[in-house]
């Protein structure tokens, strides 16, 4: 169906006579969609990929037609259907063998991809609601310390705990707190079988151009590439 709409050209297969050409799809060719139609919320709704999914079931699920395959993947701009998709277990689990040159699955559990400084914030209002918020980064493991003026080690998996009062007048000690601010710092190991996890899963919700919007796109797809 993709391939279908794509433009002709002459090609010679046959080098010694470059007088006979056949017509064959000019697989070069290139439909994106822009910017703006990527950002339209109202021509779009969101799809959580079950493992055994494919953009050919996920087009005949929602869509009745597995010819839809290539919306599918141009609205959620995946240039490689197969990776750019959430991967079952066992294919995840070939992925990072082959990716890495592990022999077996079981060195990706216990070798080491980055570290990451985990900060847990929770800001608990007296009378109020209790908000909680989690900043994580990438870091080396080593920091600098201004103190020593020098590179100090970190301890892992090792949880720091803050607390910070807020009152209804700062100045005066005696005054009635309004909130408490606790973080919770922790630097954090992560191993490549996680990463890789939290990569697949950050694929899992796709987007969803809607039925309406359907045929007005396979008309554009049709004009853009016989132009």
């Amino acid at each position: 169906m993709y391939f279908r709409q794509f433009p002709k050209i002459g090609y010679s297969f046959d080098l010694s006579d470059r007088g006979k050409l056949t017509s064959v799809t000019n697989i070069f060719s290139r439909f994106t969609l822009n910017d703006s139609a990527l950002n339209n919320a109202y021509a779009f709704y969101k799809y959580q990929y079950q493992d055994g999914d494919t953009p050919e079931i996920i087009s005949f699920k929602e869509y009745g037609d597995p010819q839809y395959h290539w919306i599918i993947a141009a609205v959620n701009q995946a240039l490689d259907p197969l990776f750019d998709f959430p991967l079952s277990s066992d294919a995840l689990e070939r992925k990072i063998i082959k990716q890495y040159g592990y022999s077996s699955i079981s060195t990706a559990y216990s070798t080491i991809h980055h570290y990451e400084y985990e900060v847990k914030s929770t800001l608990s209002e007296v009378d109020g609601p209790t908000t909680v918020t989690t900043d994580t980064s990438i870091i080396s493991l080593d920091t600098y310390s201004y103190t020593s003026n020098s590179l100090v080690s970190v301890v892992l998996n090792t949880p720091v705990t803050e607390s910070v009062v807020f009152r209804a007048n700062n100045v005066n000690s005696n005054s009635a707190i309004i909130a408490t601010l606790t973080r919770v710092s922790t630097y954090k190991p992560v191993y490549v079988y996680d990463h890789e996890i939290e990569l697949n899963e950050s694929r899992r919700e796709i987007k969803m151009l809607k039925r309406e919007y359907i045929q007005p796109l396979m008309l554009e797809f049709e004009t853009t590439l016989n132009d």
